[in-house]
């Protein structure tokens, strides 16, 4: 076993009381999918106020195109694109990479968001409950599937190259998941499955970005209020005997500090109902999970998995160090061959 934590470059624990200084995201582009609607909305406003160039993917060609019109008019000086995308299809995706990084004022993308996902909550009761049609077990609707899983790898792949290509000291992935990436969510279980999908790419990713000199980061937010994701109905179900929804401004809050804060590197946060260390008695180590230390304080965001890198399998301690090594020789090779192509000039 080791700790591999300063292999990776991974920062310390997140300490969400501590100030952080939004200004950082000025004339930065950003790249974020499903950010028309809901969430994704109002963290490309907030990102907007603070400077930030954006180019949003989506397909709710009406809302997006209608958003960027008033962040042009608020933010003359910024740069606001929309375009098209289905997340799902591979060329729509590289044609928003594409967009994104003519439309920069730098020609580059600083930071990507794979906001885009959809949750059906009517085709996960007909998966767990199938019945025939015509005579005929029908095939399972997988759209949430492959919005939620599909789209993710897609914008990975794709940010995994673009990125790169910005000489910017900081570059940022923000992954989306969702406290259905942490625990069951009984009846929606291709919802909850695409979630744990996404987090499994987080934990994995954030062993490795570091190569490219990318971080990685992921928000995971319970149910927020006011976001259209769910119908009234659905809703209620959700929210009845709950503590309540999360609130929008702390989800912004938490994925602007992620992105913002350049010394944040592999990190979770978890954004739900704002609770207090007595909320979680009869919780196994209830206020540790929430890091709170003022009885008094209520909190909405507290990390996540932040231990994966501190105690690793003797394997996992290799293999990084051997991709460190070959890093290392990558740079020296090409050194090198600099090197010998001017002496070739000359």
């Amino acid at each position: 076993m080791g700790d591999v934590r300063q292999t990776i470059k991974q920062s310390l624990p997140v300490d969400v009381n501590k100030p952080y200084d939004p200004s950082t995201l000025n004339h930065k582009t950003i790249l974020i999918t499903g950010g028309a609607n809901g969430l994704g909305a109002h963290m490309v406003r907030h990102w907007a106020a603070h400077g930030a160039n954006v180019v949003i993917g989506d397909v709710a060609d009406r809302a997006g195109e209608e958003l960027v019109a008033s962040l042009r008019m608020a933010y003359p000086k910024g740069v606001f694109e929309f375009r098209h995308c289905d997340v799902t299809d591979w060329e729509s995706q590289v044609s928003l990479f594409d967009a994104a990084a003519k439309a920069s004022p730098h020609g580059s993308i600083d930071i990507v968001v794979p906001n885009a996902g959809i949750i059906l909550p009517g085709e996960a009761t007909k998966f767990e409950n199938p019945d025939l049609v015509n005579g005929k077990l029908p095939e399972p609707n997988t759209a949430t599937l492959d919005v939620n899983v599909k789209g993710v790898i897609f914008t990975a792949h794709l940010a995994l190259y673009y990125l790169p290509q910005n000489k910017s000291p900081d570059r940022c992935f923000l992954f989306v998941g969702s406290v259905a990436s942490l625990i069951p969510l009984p009846g929606q279980s291709h919802y909850c499955m695409s979630k744990h999908a996404v987090l499994g790419l987080f934990r994995s990713m954030r062993g490795t970005a570091f190569l490219k000199g990318i971080r990685i980061n992921m928000i995971a937010p319970y149910y927020i209020a006011q976001t259209k994701m769910l119908q009234p109905t659905a809703e209620a179900l959700l929210l009845s005997g709950s503590a309540g929804p999360g609130q929008v401004p702390d989800v912004v809050d938490a994925a602007t500090r992620l992105i913002a804060d350049e010394s944040i590197v592999g990190r979770a946060l978890v954004v739900g109902p704002r609770l207090k260390p007595h909320d979680s008695e009869g919780v196994d180590n209830g206020s540790g999970l929430l890091g709170i230390e003022d009885p008094n304080q209520a909190q909405g965001i507290w990390e996540c998995y932040a231990h994966d890198y501190d105690q690793v399998e003797t394997f996992v301690k290799r293999y990084l160090w051997l991709l460190n090594a070959a890093a290392r020789a990558r740079g020296m090779l090409a050194w090198i061959r600099d090197i010998i192509s001017i002496w070739k000039r000359g």
